[in-house]
């Protein structure tokens, strides 16, 4: 196995052949889809190799690289995953698209959905800074602020946990992080909370959303800005069903997507809803930063030897997604490598949950690994780390 950088603004024929192409190309083909001529020719450049290469294995499929990159699209399959699937230890929260400024019919529309306040507005688009920038809406005068087009999802308490699923291939760990505190059902006078969602689930987060005993209230005598003007007021306190998430939910959700998609490297952000603990997806990211993930390395390169022999069962749905999709975009990332065929294989399982101390409000849970176990030359194993960590660190 040799893995290499590519670089797009070459001919890619020079530089095969390929077996494996792995990247993280969101950032381009978000700029491809502004009409960005230097993206929209690496877009076309990588496409023409696809197609004339049907037998290169692209990890992951560009047509579900977009599908993640719409909040909607994405948000719609979870919600046909859900009825598929018809576990009652799942929940999909209602959402619906804006696409204009609220009018009069909107508040009739948003009940036609399923959703009632408070609910959170997101961007469309989920990926780079501004997708982070969210809004928690609480009544009809909060629609004001909501500029479309964007995505709302109905709020559940979630006793201020959020479950990041951090998957690669057949293996995943969820790692616990900080959310945003409960609020009461219903409408309220509460002014809408403006936040970024970054910030507040971060590792090392000390926002007053997600402090114990305080909210993040604008004054109602100030003018309410984007980033809104704090004081601290009581919140309504952790109640109801307060659990960790469920190994085997955690499990089916994640082949669900792999197979309806053909995807292997992407995170799923879950809650727990503290009144039922149903497990909710709130979010999935393509190709996430895998922070907290200490065996990320490990289990790519153990997916790259699967993928190659043919024993990740994802594969078939990758071959297919490649040879049936129109593949309307694709591009370059600066972390990709390329692999020939080796002896290589999966690793092993593990089974019981169990909880890692981590620094500051931090928790990872067990890690998880599907299928059987085979050592990887360490020779090639410490250089590929070597050479996919240098490039990560510039990510």
């Amino acid at each position: 196995m040799h893995p290499h950088e590519l670089d797009l603004t070459k001919p890619i024929e020079d530089q095969g052949p390929l077996d494996v192409i792995i990247h993280k190309l969101t950032d381009v083909i978000l700029e491809a889809d502004q009409n960005d001529s230097q993206s929209l020719e690496l877009v076309q450049r990588f496409q023409e190799y696809i197609d004339a290469h049907p037998e290169t294995i692209i990890l992951d499929p560009l047509p579900a690289i977009r599908t993640l990159l719409d909040r909607s699209k994405s948000y719609e399959l979870i919600r046909q995953i859900e009825a598929y699937m018809q576990d009652e230890r799942i929940c999909s929260p209602p959402f619906m698209e804006l696409t204009s400024a609220c009018g009069e019919d909107t508040l009739q529309l948003i009940e036609k959905n399923g959703l009632a306040f408070p609910f959170i507005c997101k961007t469309r688009v989920a990926h780079g800074t501004n997708s982070h920038e969210m809004a928690i809406i609480f009544n009809q005068e909060g629609l004001k602020a909501v500029h479309p087009p964007c995505v709302i999802q109905s709020f559940i308490n979630h006793n201020a946990v959020l479950y990041k699923v951090f998957v690669v291939g057949e293996s995943y760990t969820v790692v616990k992080r900080p959310s945003l505190k409960n609020f009461s059902a219903g409408i309220s006078d509460r002014e809408s909370i403006f936040f970024n969602s970054h910030n507040v689930s971060k590792p090392e987060s000390s926002s007053v959303l997600t402090a114990a005993e305080v909210c993040l209230v604008p004054r109602a005598s100030m003018t309410v800005s984007p980033s809104g003007f704090p004081y601290r007021a009581p919140l309504d306190k952790i109640e109801g069903v307060f659990e960790r998430p469920n190994d085997d939910v955690i499990r089916e959700i994640s082949k669900a997507l792999q197979q309806a998609l053909g995807v292997s490297l992407f995170g799923i952000d879950i809650i727990i809803n503290n009144q039922t603990g149903q497990h909710a997806v709130i979010d999935i990211n393509a190709f996430p930063g895998y922070e907290g993930v200490s065996e990320f390395f490990t289990d790519l390169l153990n997916h790259i030897a699967a993928v190659l022999q043919g024993q990740a069962p994802e594969v078939t749905q990758l071959n297919r997604s490649k040879l049936l999709a129109e593949q309307t975009s694709g591009i370059m990332d600066e972390r990709i490598c390329c692999a020939s065929t080796g002896c290589l294989s999966v690793m092993g399982k593990d089974s019981s949950w169990i909880v890692e101390s981590e620094t500051n409000s931090s928790v990872k849970l067990q890690h998880q690994r599907l299928g059987c176990n085979s050592a990887v030359s360490p020779s090639f194993q410490q250089h590929c780390v070597a050479t996919l960590a240098t490039k990560a660190s510039s990510q």
